[in-house]
């Protein structure tokens, strides 16, 4: 038996800026910006207790320092929230999914829908807050989820869920 594997002509590869990706919901813009705001609040929080319990930081150095540390942690959160969001999308398309995210580091994941056993929507109280859900995809061998779409309305989230589960149902085992 002969062993061919014969190199594919890289010019003739679809470009992946073709795909028309889908930004997420500008409502979960705000569930990021809530989130952002408890965060902060649990830092102060936190800033206060180490005001209270260490001597060092009644001192001008030690709350000077911590206020620094607080605030920088909170801007560069804040920062990273504002400039990755533009880059969250995604694409859905006849055979797989597509989830693209990241601002320094871009991210693109692709996940087939042959390799799909399970999705479910799944929302928080602050998502349910602005009528958005996540749609949460498993496949095979994973601990966990593989893919999470966040920031989509309910109503989409439960449309793509069903389409997902619909497609997945129909098609035939590749393996066999």
């Amino acid at each position: 038996m002969t062993f061919i594997n014969t190199a594919v002509d890289l010019q003739s590869l679809p470009a992946a800026e073709d795909v028309a990706l889908q930004p997420v919901h500008p409502a979960y813009k705000k569930v990021l910006r809530t989130e952002w705001a408890f965060t902060l609040l649990i830092f102060i929080a936190l800033a206060i207790v180490c005001i209270v319990v260490f001597p060092f930081f009644r001192q001008p150095a030690g709350w000077i320092a911590l206020t620094l540390g607080v605030a920088l942690i909170g801007l560069f959160y804040y920062l990273w929230i504002e400039n990755s969001f533009p880059f969250l999308a995604f694409a859905i398309r006849e055979k797989d999914i597509l989830l693209q995210s990241g601002w320094i580091v871009r991210t693109v994941k692709h996940c087939p829908f042959n390799r799909i056993q399970n999705c479910s929507v799944q929302s928080g109280p602050l998502e349910r807050r602005f009528g958005l859900a996540s749609l949460v995809i498993y496949t095979a061998g994973s601990g966990g989820a593989d893919l999470r779409l966040r920031g989509l309305l309910q109503e989409d989230a439960d449309r793509f869920r069903h389409f997902i589960l619909e497609t997945i149902h129909q098609e035939p085992d590749a393996d066999n």
